[in-house]
C-alpha cells in the first residue's frame, strides 16, 4: 500500500509541479540570475561534452513533446528556425522554467522516505529512481 502511495503522491507533483510551471508569469524569470545563470565551470561546456549531453538529449523521453501533440498550442515549440531569432528569450524562459520544475519535483520527491517511512529501504529507492529521472533533464536544460 505505500509503494502505490509514494508512486501515486510523485505521479501527482509531476502533473501539479508541471502545470504549475505552465501558468507561472515568465516576467518573474531572471535567467542571467541564480539559479539559471550560467556558471564559469559550465561556459566552456567540457562537462556537457564529458557527460555527452549533446548525443542523448534527442533520445530522452519529453514528456513536453506528448503534451504539444495532444494539445498542439499548450506550449512554445523546441526548436527555432534562423527565422525565428526574436523567439530566443521565450525559448531561455521555458529552459528555465522545465528546470526549475525539475528542481522542485526532485525536492519534493524526498517525501517518498517519510509516505514509506515503515518501509525505509523502499522509500529511499523510489526516491533516488525519482531523482535520477529527474536529473537528465536539468542537465539538458542547463546545455541548452
Amino acid at each position: 500500500m505505500q509503494l502505490l502511495r509514494c508512486v501515486l503522491y510523485l505521479l501527482m507533483i509531476t502533473i501539479v509541479i508541471f502545470l504549475i510551471g505552465r501558468i507561472y508569469p515568465r516576467k518573474w524569470i531572471k535567467e542571467k540570475a541564480f539559479p539559471f545563470k550560467a556558471y564559469k565551470w559550465e561556459h566552456n561546456t567540457k562537462i556537457y561534452q564529458k557527460l555527452k549531453v549533446k548525443k542523448w538529449k534527442t533520445i530522452y523521453p519529453d514528456f513536453s513533446s506528448i503534451i504539444t501533440k495532444v494539445f498542439p498550442n499548450f506550449m512554445p515549440k523546441k526548436r527555432i528556425d534562423n527565422n525565428d531569432k526574436n523567439k530566443i528569450p521565450i525559448l531561455i524562459k521555458e529552459t528555465c522554467v522545465a528546470e526549475a520544475t525539475h528542481i522542485v519535483a526532485i525536492i519534493m520527491g524526498f517525501r517518498c522516505v517519510k509516505i514509506c517511512e515503515s518501509m525505509a529501504l523502499l522509500g529511499w529507492i523510489l526516491t533516488i529512481l525519482f531523482t535520477l529521472v529527474n536529473i537528465p533533464p536539468i542537465l539538458i536544460q542547463r546545455y541548452n
